[in-house]
């Protein structure tokens, strides 16, 4: 189990106090004066003077090192034992801690996930030069949002890096995944819509122009507007000025002019688009080549695309959290959430593309329509459902494979799984010939080159394909007439010694004789100690094991350097040819990524035609109006967990003529009221993604925004109390409601005293039916409440059934017309495990207070 990180931060990240005396001597690197240090670890002082933020690893040999207070900070929270260097004379041993360099994907992976920024030095050559270091230098700096490696991306979630900048009540943002490439701006006013943009979008890291030298590290104070849990990296502000960033994007996206961008009116989301840009070349230098040197890294993004506020359908962070879109309220889980219940995916881009759609539902009711019409067509055709699953269960993540190739950093793997994904492409499209609807007619025709493209990685790459790219096994014979010779001559010098080892035994007598080889000693003729008496006297003694002896010969010794020399070349030429064809594949980045979201969206639809079908849903009309109508309706998700009864389906038929606005539901606790309430919500955005829905039939008007206040709790961070919390949600709603929202709250002004609370229910009902007559349900245990009906036209009364038999309570879940009389409070404490003696005297107070007090509302109408 890791170390937590703030443990493990303490008095290791600044010089020592009167604290800090159980530290290790020289516990930070400011403490030593790096002229009096050995040259390596000048080095890595130098290297962390320009990251003091960062840990620092240094690759040595097979290991990354680190020093000072970095090998502090990574030994107590990667669990790693704390050695020491000697540093010199005067100076004695530093901290030192280290991670093998094969595995180093896995460490970073963690110090990333705790939070921390990692800068690797890798070694740039192999051989030094004579009396000199090994060139290294800071070839990849990784950051939560600068994320490339498989290893530690959860695989089917966008891992988003964002920029802001705000200025005068307004503020532009930029956020980009380096793995897919997407790249989208916006600009918009007001603090509290770019809070809620943050907390919708759980970035992995957020860059601000702070005025302040880059840092990556905790700060003093981070904006109001920045969610607490987001990982913000303050950065000096010129990359984010105007011109700097207009250069940026110019450059980068090798563009004449940036009006095709359609920025010109959104200057703040340029500006953050080009502090991103600038970010990510500043963490992206290059990658170490086996063949000496550093390959410039390139991270491909598309260009950006400017998002509009009317784009899709608003969700604020509330209603995300009550509607369990992506996890559960109770426990963050991803099952119970609605996208546990709709995901039947095959990819991991596919994954990502329905968790994007549920994330933001459609206002486009054309685009809406296009969707349903592939879901339909999908739920029509099993056949063709379940063929085109079978094709995409094996594809790999086009998407990031692609970028990894045009950063630089694909193996030899992802090169093979991507030519097995694009080999798939035309098999997909024949099976679509016949479609009729847009989403699946987009990847009937193939893409020419990269077909090609697929048949070149096939023919160049072995498969398997080694883990290693530097110790060749990349490339087929016959794809280069320079590597061929050279495995010739390798080949001939592996006769020989398969000869040798022949004439070896022979001579020698000892029919067990081997000869093998070792990194470390080279080859070798091993026999058992038994033998090693016989053996001639020419042979040269290497080394002494338990079993055997290893000797070598003057011969074998002279064979043994040339056949390293060409192993060395072998291995150099294939890694060339590797960076060709990887090069190859960077370029064409841009039209893979492209198939790849043709692929995954045909895959999210396959998952809500998949789901659909198994699970009797409908295809809900989408109107442009106000109707709600839904028939029959059960919660995608509650339906999905029950197992051994059935769901008890129910309607709501809200916005229409002859129809109310507002419901004002009631009925016992525990009855299925907050439940009815979540599946009303959940039901329209399903149908604003495109998918079918679980109702008998539904008519559906589209909705600008949901909006929802279930359950209650505190903020103990900003001192709020549950009842401060449940009416800052309250007025938010009444502010930004509108007559094409919907409305979905339960138990208004449960968190004061009864009248009051009574009163500003009474008052939140009112207003949402007669001042902004939005489509809402107001569930409640004011009765008190009912007395609406009666006074406004577009209210009316339902009730969550229950059934009594003496003293026992039975929920049947069912929503009828009609307002409940009691709410059986007492009745659920006893179901709930209250002692009868507690259950008993609640029915006593109960009944007196129930003589002695009554309220009778009797109000008009605020109008």
């Amino acid at each position: 189990m890791m170390a937590d990180p703030a443990a493990a931060l303490a008095g290791s990240a600044a010089p020592a106090t009167d604290a800090d005396s159980d530290l290790p001597a020289w516990h930070h690197h400011s403490l030593v004066d790096p002229a009096a240090l050995p040259p390596m670890l000048r080095h890595y002082v130098t290297l962390k003077q320009a990251h003091p933020e960062r840990v620092l690893l240094y690759r040595l040999g097979d290991f990354f090192e680190c020093f000072f207070e970095d090998a502090i900070r990574v030994s107590r929270l990667l669990e790693l034992t704390l050695t020491g260097k000697e540093a010199g004379k005067g100076i004695g041993r530093v901290p030192m801690a280290g991670i093998p360099h094969h595995a180093a994907e896995r460490y970073c992976g963690d110090l990333v996930r705790l939070g921390l920024c990692v800068a690797l030095c890798d070694q740039l050559e192999t051989t030094p030069a004579k009396g000199a270091l090994l060139k290294r230098e800071i070839t990849r700096v990784i950051t939560p949002g600068t994320v490339l490696e498989e290893g530690m991306l959860a695989a089917r979630r966008n891992n988003w890096l964002a920029a802001a900048v705000v200025e005068q009540g307004h503020w532009g943002l930029a956020i980009a995944d380096v793995s897919t490439g997407e790249f989208r701006v916006s600009q918009r006013e007001g603090s509290a819509n770019l809070h809620q943009e943050l907390l919708q979008l759980e970035a992995a890291e957020l860059l601000w122009p702070s005025g302040e030298a880059a840092n990556d590290g905790p700060a003093a104070a981070s904006p109001s507007w920045c969610p607490d849990a987001l990982h913000l990296t303050r950065l000096p502000l010129t990359p984010f000025s105007a011109p700097e960033a207009r250069r940026t994007l110019l450059e980068r996206f090798e563009l004449a002019s940036l009006d095709g961008l359609g920025l010109g009116e959104a200057p703040l989301a340029l500006r953050a688009a080009g502090g991103l840009l600038r970010y990510l070349d500043d963490t992206q230098p290059g990658e170490a080549d086996p063949a000496g040197g550093q390959r410039p890294a390139v991270v491909p993004l598309d260009p950006p695309t400017l998002r509009f506020a009317g784009d899709q359908l608003v969700l604020d962070a509330q209603t995300r959290r009550n509607l369990e879109l992506t996890r559960t309220q109770r426990d963050g889980q991803l099952q119970g959430s609605l996208l546990w219940a709709l995901d039947r995916t095959m990819t991991a881009m596919g994954g990502r593309c329905l968790r994007r759609w549920i994330e933001q539902p459609l206002l486009d009711l054309g685009a809406i329509r296009e969707r349903q019409k592939g879901v339909s067509e999908l739920v029509d055709q099993r056949p063709l459902r379940l063929a085109l699953r079978r094709l995409l269960r094996p594809m790999g993540d086009l998407e990031r494979l692609a970028g990894r190739a045009g950063a630089g950093s694909a193996s030899a793997r992802d090169l093979v799984a991507l030519a097995d994904g694009l080999e798939r492409l035309p098999r997909l499209g024949a099976l679509l010939a016949s479609a009729t609807s847009t989403p699946l007619q987009v990847l009937q025709l193939p893409v020419p080159e990269l077909v090609e493209l697929a048949t070149q990685l096939r023919h160049t790459l072995l498969d398997p394909a080694p883990l290693s790219l530097s110790e060749g096994s990349l490339i087929h014979d016959g794809v280069d007439a320079q590597l061929d010779g050279l495995r010739n001559q390798l080949d001939d010098h592996q006769a020989w010694l398969a000869d040798q080892e022949a004439a070896e035994r022979r001579n020698s007598g000892i029919p067990t004789l081997r000869l093998q080889f070792h990194r470390s000693f080279g080859y070798f003729l091993s026999v058992s100690r038994a033998r090693a008496k016989a053996v001639p006297d020419h042979w040269i003694r290497r080394q002494t094991l338990a079993n055997e002896e290893r000797f070598a010969t003057p011969a074998l010794k002279a064979r043994e350097g040339r056949i390293l020399q060409l192993r060395a070349r072998a291995a150099q030429r294939e890694y060339g040819l590797f960076s060709e064809i990887r090069a190859a594949v960077g370029a064409l980045a841009a039209p893979i990524r492209a198939a790849a979201r043709r692929v995954a969206a045909l895959d999210a639809i396959t998952s809500l035609a998949e789901v659909a079908a198994l699970g009797g849903y409908c295809c809900p009309e989408l109107t442009d109006d106000r109707r709600l109508f839904i028939e029959a309706g059960r919660h995608p998700v509650v339906e999905q967990l029950l197992v051994d009864e059935a769901f008890a389906a129910n309607g709501i038929h809200l916005g229409e003529p002859g129809q109310p606005d507002l419901v004002v539901l009631t009925g016992p606790n525990a009855s299925g009221k907050s439940c009815y309430l979540r599946q009303t919500g959940l039901l329209q955005l399903m149908a604003q993604i495109g998918s079918w829905i679980p109702a008998r039939s539904a008519r559906l008007g589209l909705c600008d925004r949901i909006f929802t206040r279930v359950g209650a709790v505190d903020d103990l961070a900003t001192g709020q109390s549950t009842f401060m919390v449940e009416m800052a949600e309250t007025a938010n709603i009444l502010h930004h409601a509108t007559d094409r929202s919907l409305v979905l709250l339960d138990e208004i002004g449960r968190g004061t005293a009864t009248f009051d609370g009574l009163s500003i229910a009474w008052a939140v009902a009112e207003h949402l039916a007669e001042g902004l007559r939005a489509r809402a349900v107001f569930a409640t245990h004011y009765h008190e409440l009912n007395e609406l009906a009666e006074l406004l036209p577009n209210v009316a009364n339902f009730q969550v059934m229950v059934e009594e038999t003496g003293d026992r309570l039975l929920f049947l879940h069912q929503v009828r017309p009609g307002g409940a009389s009691r709410s059986y409070g007492i009745e659920a404490a006893r179901l709930a495990g209250v002692p009868a003696p507690v259950v008993r005297r609640a029915r006593q107070v109960l009944g007196r207070i129930e003589a002695n007090s009554h309220v009778v509302m009797g109000l008009q109408s605020a109008a």
